[in-house]
Order: C-alpha cells, then sequence, then structure tokens
C-alpha cells in the first residue's frame, strides 16, 4: 500500500504543535486530495464513454445470422388425460373424485395503475403494489426507431443512450431492487416496468430501452432483430424449459422476455462482439415471494374425507401470482422450494392445522393427501395452457385445474409446514410424484430408498389411494430423478 507522505507528516506536526497547523496548509491539503478524486473520477468517465464508443463501433458492423433451438422439455411423454382413480374406489356421495371440466380463462391478472409524473424528470411507477421512483432523461421518451430495425440504427441508440443521464436512474432502480429484495428475475422484471412506463405501447422501443438498463445494469443481455421486430435473449444460469433459446460465443441465450416464449423467433441477427464490461447471466435458482403489496384474491375449495365433506374458503396474493407467473420454467428445486405468500400461511394452514393438529402424523398424511387429490380440478398443461407449465403453491388457488408437479409441490409444502416431516419429489417418464420419510403403521407399503434413508411414496394425484400406495403403473419403476427439497 502506497503511504501519503505529505499528510502523515501535516498530520505529525498538528499532534506535536497544533498551533503551527496553518488554515492554508490545510486548506492546500484538501485541494490536492479532491484534485485527486476528480481525477480518478475523469479518468473512470473516459474509460466508459470509450468504452461506449467502441461497442457503438461494434454494433454498425459486427452483426451475424443466429438460429434460435426448440425449448427443452423436462417431461417428454405425454400424461393421462384423465385423473388417475383406486380401482376400489368408486365415485360415490361419500368419495368425490374431481371431474375434468371445460377450458375455462382464468381470472385476469390485478389492473396495474398507470406512471405518474412527480416533476420534471422523475416519475413514480407501480410495481407489484410498490411505488417506485425514479429519475429520467427526456429524450427516453422522445426516441423513436426510425428507418426499421438495422445495425446503424442500434449503434446511433446506444451512442444516444450513453450520452443522456442514465447513471441516477440506474443508481435508483438498483436501490429499489435493495429496498424490496427482489431476486434476479424481479430485477429484470422491474426494468421492464420502467422501461414500459417510458414508452407505453411501443415495444420496440421498450425492448431497446431495456437492453441498455440491463446492460448497463451488468446483465448479460443480447439484442437481436428480424425484419422489423426487435427482441431480447437472456443469459440465464440454470436450464430453462418451453422457452426457445439461442448460443452465442459459447453461451446460452432464452427468449424469456418475448410473450409466446420466443416461438415467433427463427433465425434471427444479433452482435457477435460481447459487451467490453463482463456481464453476469441472470441467477433463477430462488423466487422472492415477500415483496408484493397483497391483492387478495379467493378459492372455494371443498372435499371429502371419511364421509365428512369440509370445506374452506382460501383467499391467495393475486399480485404474487402475476410475478411467479412470468418466471422463466427450470428446474423442479425452484417450484418445490419456494414457499407461498403470507397471506397463504395466515389462512390455508390455520384451516387444515385444525384438522392434523388432532390426528397422528400417519393420518394427517393421508388427510392432507386426499385434499390435494380431490379439492382441486385436474388437467394436463397442455390442455390448460398448451404448453408445460410448472406450477409454484400460489398458483394452484389460482388456475382453475392443476395436474401431477403442481400437486406434488403443493402436497410438499403442506407437508412440511404443518407437520415437518421431509419430502422429495419423485420424477418418472410423465408423472411426478412425492415420498416422505416416515415409517408407517404397516410394512407391506411402496417405499423408496434415497441418501440410505427409507422414503414412503405419497401420490397426491392418485385419487383415493393412502400413505404407501402407489400408481400401479409406476409401483415396478424407479424414479428417473428424485428431488431434494430444502
Amino acid at each position: 500500500m502506497k503511504t501519503n507522505y505529505r499528510f502523515v507528516l501535516l498530520a505529525a506536526a498538528a499532534l506535536v504543535a497544533p498551533q503551527a497547523w496553518a488554515e492554508d496548509d490545510f486548506a492546500a491539503f484538501r485541494a490536492q486530495q479532491m484534485q485527486g478524486v476528480q481525477q480518478i473520477k475523469s479518468d473512470f468517465r473516459e474509460y466508459k464513454e470509450k468504452q461506449d464508443r467502441e461497442f457503438a463501433d461494434f454494433l454498425k458492423t459486427q452483426w451475424s445470422e443466429f438460429e434460435t433451438f426448440q425449448g427443452k422439455k423436462r417431461i417428454q411423454e405425454p400424461k393421462p388425460r384423465q385423473v388417475p382413480v383406486v380401482p376400489s374406489i368408486k365415485p360415490t356421495p361419500q368419495v368425490v373424485v374431481p371431474p375434468v371440466i371445460a377450458p375455462v380463462a382464468p381470472p385476469p391478472p390485478p389492473p396495474q395503475p398507470a406512471p405518474v409524473p412527480l416533476a420534471a424528470n422523475e416519475l413514480e411507477l407501480t410495481f407489484y403494489g410498490n411505488a417506485v421512483r425514479l429519475p429520467y432523461d427526456n429524450q427516453w421518451q422522445a426516441y423513436r426507431l426510425t428507418g426499421g430495425a438495422r445495425p446503424e440504427a442500434f449503434s446511433d441508440f446506444w451512442t444516444m443512450m450513453s450520452g443522456s443521464s442514465y447513471a441516477a436512474t440506474v443508481q435508483a432502480i438498483g436501490s429499489a431492487r435493495s429496498q424490496l429484495k427482489l431476486d434476479d428475475w424481479g430485477f429484470v422484471m422491474l426494468w421492464r416496468e420502467v422501461a414500459r412506463a417510458l414508452q407505453p405501447g411501443r415495444p420496440t422501443e421498450q425492448n431497446l430501452l431495456l437492453w441498455y438498463f440491463l446492460v448497463k445494469s451488468g446483465c448479460d443481455v443480447r439484442l437481436g432483430y428480424y425484419g422489423n421486430d426487435v427482441f431480447l435473449f437472456e443469459a440465464i444460469r440454470q436450464p430453462v424449459y418451453a422457452t426457445k433459446y439461442t448460443k452465442v460465443n459459447n453461451q446460452t441465450y432464452y427468449a424469456a422476455l418475448a410473450g409466446d416464449r420466443g416461438n415467433g423467433i427463427r433465425a434471427f441477427y444479433s452482435y457477435k462482439s460481447d459487451y467490453p464490461v463482463k456481464l453476469s447471466a441472470l441467477n433463477i435458482q430462488a423466487a422472492s415471494t415477500g415483496f408484493t403489496k397483497t391483492m387478495q384474491g379467493q378459492r372455494t375449495l371443498a372435499f371429502d374425507y371419511k364421509g365428512q365433506t369440509i370445506k374452506f374458503t382460501v383467499p391467495y396474493d393475486r399480485r404474487l401470482v402475476e410475478y411467479v407467473g412470468n418466471f422463466p420454467q427450470t428446474e423442479f428445486e425452484l417450484y418445490f422450494d419456494t414457499d407461498g405468500s403470507a397471506l397463504l400461511r395466515n389462512t390455508l394452514l390455520p384451516d387444515l392445522k385444525k384438522y392434523t393438529d388432532t390426528m397422528g402424523k400417519e393420518e394427517a398424511l393421508n388427510f392432507l393427501l386426499a385434499f390435494v387429490q380431490k379439492a382441486f380440478a385436474y388437467k394436463t398443461d397442455e390442455e390448460q395452457f398448451g404448453y408445460e407449465k410448472y406450477f409454484f403453491v400460489e398458483e394452484s388457488l389460482y388456475y382453475p385445474y392443476n395436474d401431477c408437479e403442481d400437486r406434488s409441490v403443493l402436497y410438499a409444502w403442506l407437508v412440511r409446514e404443518l407437520l415437518g416431516l421431509k419430502v422429495v419429489g419423485l420424477l418418472y417418464p410423465n408423472h411426478m410424484t412425492t415420498a416422505v420419510l416416515f415409517k408407517p403403521a404397516e410394512e407391506n407399503v411402496a417405499t423408496i430408498m434415497h441418501d440410505g434413508q427409507r422414503f414412503v411414496i405419497a401420490d397426491p394425484t392418485y385419487i383415493g389411494a393412502s400413505l404407501g400406495m402407489a400408481m400401479p403403473s409406476y409401483a415396478k419403476y424407479q424414479p428417473t430423478r428424485i428431488v431434494d427439497i430444502q
């Protein structure tokens, strides 16, 4: 470490003879230090400007055609269209089997208030119920991409943005992220709302703004175009399913921000060169669930247990449903490990706990199985959405139907929260179920060994099945994967 000897000598003189410490000496010293700080700031600003100039030059010429690849599928084989029922169980007034109902549209998402201008060059937008303030440059609202999508236009846009007052906005949104405790995807969604607020109704200009802001925030996002369409591809650390992707310079990028998950994108053009500063891929290993301002929806659920019809009216957070519904589809661990909202924890869990507290562990496990098996209507994702989609806990309360992965996620959450037992997910070629670390009274039950421990099968999709009953079509097979749940 270098030593500022002038500072040491002046400090020593001040200690030995304070009266000798002249005001003009201190002023000179301070001016010298400030001059050094200003020089560092100037050098850094010049360094950033040089990077932006070089990148803008690259954007004029360094474009190549890339191809997209069809989104990966986690579950390849089609799932059963009819919910399986234990053979000995026949639908009677005592055993309620959820019907397969004709498709209906899910409830609309909660309305979002329009952005509010606060003063000149300052805006307030609402992000899942949270007010977020940000400064902006008037150039951003006035900008229009003229002459169509072409490299020269993108280069000019980058130059314009780099000469604008963007640093304060980047800092404001970074601060909002910290205050709200957003995950990486929530940070991207916040920037998307900023772009929408600045360029309402103009998706092309929104994508250009979002591209610039995300890159300046350190996110590895790549702009692409074909014809007059402009779109974004995001580098993501985890594999993403049911979403088109491409590869540039050995990095995988996903069209996770496209409304159709990239299905409309075929070949496209993007720049070959990387941005001069190293950018980071998004981490979607965890999803934040505590930042939304609750907007309540509710669902009435009824099921039969030992001849008694049990009925709940369950509130849930519509804003959280909307947020997680935009999350890229990734590994099952994310869905199993993500908590429900505080609203759901404070209503559904206590309602069920009134019953499970009066039962032994095995009966409580069967009670929760009956709840998940019978209180929800079954439909495959292909039938409900036209593509594979995995639910977070909150989504099973919102959508009219769920399937085996969704029921497994919900059941595992209930067992962990209400009974404190360890649960794992079991993935088969076209089915998912769960197993619980528990020793039942009967020994002749379906179990599986994992990490030296015996887990008993608990299938929330096999209607009428109790703890230890495996669906016959899978009873003789080992799962292709066991999902550890934290």
